[in-house]
């Protein structure tokens, strides 16, 4: 017999099973879908970095450990980079950020309940697998959640600012009383992406949602597969390239495609790969790895990655040897020398083999000291030999 409180506790157990779908992938990230999810006493982050700063000024974040405030900094920036703008929602699986900050998969969904608890992420779609996607759908793959950034509504109380009060500047401490008025309000405002730095931003987004398979193998070179090599063929190669570097490292979708290829170039062209590069933005040469907090608020994502690249180069710009690139060739340079030794054995082998006909039948070993008195008297008598001749 089953009591009641079990069944309120295990909702598996009832009677008639739940009849709650899951939201269609069409309006996952409509705008009336995420609002329907955000709790009461919360809203929907205005902005990514609202949001941020939301997640960083919590009280929760000061009573946990360090390690697990590094795992869940860690998951917050794969938020910031990975959260679609326009609906203010993030959209990914659990094993694909667990991969991506080096972590297990059970430390992603303790840091996303954490996140849950503390009224900074709400559910707007749970995910589901392959097995229990509906047949209608016409998908075999799985679906993933999909979360809406938000925060609490109750801000904290500032003192009011005695608006008589003139703000002496900090800037310009020299200036005349006169001078303060040819600044205007946009002068101190930050900068905003143009229209057409969204729209390319928009086109990277679009391009990777569509992306159902790889644009490019990780660990192929951008060389064509067509017979005939033109360059057109290798641009577009390594446009693809760009595009699945920019799927993989979050940070460059806030540049081009274009751009991301241009600076990749000289190192596809030199036999570089997609993880060469991956590599290349987390190691340097001297296989030392940056640190995952390091990229966090990148203001300038092409001047980081062209520092990140520039530091693989020879001081006259040539690209270096990449990790796997060392790696082939020292084990190369193994497989070299090991068939190179097998050669002199196999050949001192068959020299020792090789006795000629005259030589005399070898008998038993003797001993060592009878074999050094033999050579000592062989060298006495040649001595003698030689003093007696005229």
């Amino acid at each position: 017999m089953t009591l009641a409180a079990d069944q309120d506790e295990h909702p598996s157990v009832h009677k008639f099973p739940s009849h709650a779908r899951r939201v269609r992938v069409e309006q996952e990230r409509s705008r009336a879908v995420v609002l329907r999810a955000v709790p009461t006493g919360c809203q929907l982050a205005k902005h990514v970095a609202a949001w941020r700063r939301a997640v960083l000024e919590h009280p929760s974040l000061e009573l946990i450990r360090a390690d697990a405030r590094a795992n869940l900094l860690a998951v917050v920036e794969i938020i910031c980079r990975q959260q679609d703008p326009a609906s203010r929602t993030w959209r990914t699986t659990w094993d694909w950020v667990a991969e991506k900050i080096d972590r297990s998969r059970s430390t992603v969904a303790r840091v996303i309940r954490h996140l849950r608890e503390a009224g900074l992420l709400a559910v707007v779609a749970t995910g589901r697998s392959a097995a229990r996607t509906p047949a209608a759908t016409g998908r075999t793959r799985g679906e993933a959640p999909v979360y809406a950034l938000i925060h609490n509504t109750v801000q904290p109380a500032v003192e009011p600012v005695e608006i008589t009060d003139t703000p002496v500047p900090t800037k310009w401490e020299s200036l005349s009383p006169h001078a303060r008025e040819e600044l205007s309000p946009k002068d101190a405002a930050a900068p905003r992406p143009t229209r057409k730095r969204a729209a390319q931003r928009r086109e990277v987004v679009a391009a990777l949602s569509r992306r159902t398979a790889p644009l490019w193998p990780r660990h192929a070179t951008t060389e064509p597969l067509t017979g005939r090599v033109t360059r057109r063929a290798r641009k577009e190669t390594q446009r693809a390239a760009a595009l699945e570097l920019q799927h993989e490292a979050i940070v460059l979708r806030q540049l081009t495609t274009a751009h991301v290829a241009s600076v990749c170039r000289p190192f596809f062209e030199a036999g570089w790969t997609i993880a060469d590069v991956l590599t290349a933005l987390d190691w340097t040469p001297e296989n030392t790895r940056y640190g995952f907090l390091t990229v966090e608020g990148i203001d300038n994502p092409a001047a980081w990655l062209a520092t990140r690249m520039r530091a693989w180069t020879h001081p006259d710009g040539t690209p270096l040897r990449s990790r796997d690139q060392r790696v082939a060739a020292e084990a190369a340079q193994r497989r070299a020398a090991a068939r190179a030794a097998a050669e002199r054995y196999a050949t001192r082998i068959a020299a020792a083999a090789t006795v000629p006909a005259s030589a005399p039948e070898p008998g038993p070993r003797r001993p060592f000291r009878q074999r050094w008195a033999a050579q000592i008297a062989a060298g006495q008598n040649q001595a003698a030999g030689a003093a007696s001749a005229p």
